[in-house]
This record gives C-alpha cells, structure tokens and sequence, in this order.
C-alpha cells in the first residue's frame, strides 16, 4: 500500500487523502451512533437483567402472596367478560363514556379481562364518583392504568383514558 501511495503524483495523493478524509467524515458519525446505541441497549440489559434476577430472588414470598390472595377471592364475586361490561355501564351512568373491546388472557383458574374505558367532558367529582365506586369493587374489578387530561376546549373538565382489569374465576374441567 505503501509503494502504491508513494508511487502517485503529489496532486494524486492529495486528492487521496483528501477522499480518505471525507470517507472518514461520512463513516464516522455513523459508527459512532451505532456504537452510542450499542452503549445504551448494554446498559438497558443490565438493569433488565437487575430487575430479573431481583424478581428471582424474592420468588417465595411473591408465590406465597399469590396463593394467599387467591385463598381470598371469592369466586362468586369475579366477573366474565359480560359482567365486567355490564358493571362498568353501571359504575359509568351519568358520564359521558366509551367502552372498548376486551382483550382477555386466561390461566388455568383464573381469566384476566382487560378493557379501556374512555371519559371524556366530565367533571372532577364525577370523575372521583367513578374511582370510589371502582375501589369498592376491588380486587374483582381494578385500574391498571390511567392518564387524565384537562379537555382543551372546557377547561373546567376533564378527559380520562382508563385500563380496567376484571378477575374471573374459570371452573375447573371435567
């Protein structure tokens, strides 16, 4: 490589360098997000696996709370997915509400529904109205997510997007 270079004409190796110089500058930015991305998911993994092997660690006690709870719910009181819809038209008259479809999840005893349940133009009272009554039917029936925001063209009211979970007990199979 070497006897090549040396072998060309001054103004060839200028312009050489000169490519070499703006490959360099093209290539490098590049590399170097690569490699700052590179960083960053090595960095997201360790605390992932953190996370994990903390989880691992304490799974006794996280087992024995589950079956404890478990021992508590009354399969009586769980609701299917119509149930949960019906509770939540009841729980949600008077507001201004949209339901949306279910997404269900089932184990071997337990069905877990999920639904978002959308409020919009309402109140802070009616909105509280709602939270109490969805707390009085807890665990059966719970919040698992929830972003509030203030309605832009009534700033007196409130628009809310919730995640509600119900539990139904599923009976064994014969």
């Amino acid at each position: 490589m070497k006897a090549f270079f040396s072998a060309r004409s001054l103004r060839e190796r200028l312009l050489l360098v000169a490519f070499a110089l703006i490959a360099l500058g093209w290539w490098a930015p590049v590399a170097l997000g690569r490699l700052g991305a590179l960083r960053h998911d090595r960095q997201a993994l360790s605390v992932e696996r953190a996370t994990q092997q903390m989880w691992l660690s304490h799974r006794d006690e996280i087992e024995a709370r589950a079956a404890a709870a478990g021992r508590t719910l009354d399969p009586a009181r769980t609701f299917d997915a119509a149930q949960a819809f019906a509770e939540l038209n009841r729980i949600a008259a008077g507001l201004t509400v949209e339901i949306g479809a279910q997404r269900i999840e089932r184990a071997e005893q337990f069905a877990l529904h999920s639904v978002q349940v959308s409020i919009r133009r309402t109140d802070l009272a009616g909105l509280l109205r709602f939270y109490e009554q969805l707390g009085e039917r807890a665990p059966y029936l719970g919040i698992e997510q929830c972003v509030v925001s203030v309605d832009r063209a009534s700033p007196g009211l409130l628009n809310a997007v919730f995640r509600i979970y119900s539990i139904e007990a599923l009976r064994p199979a014969k």
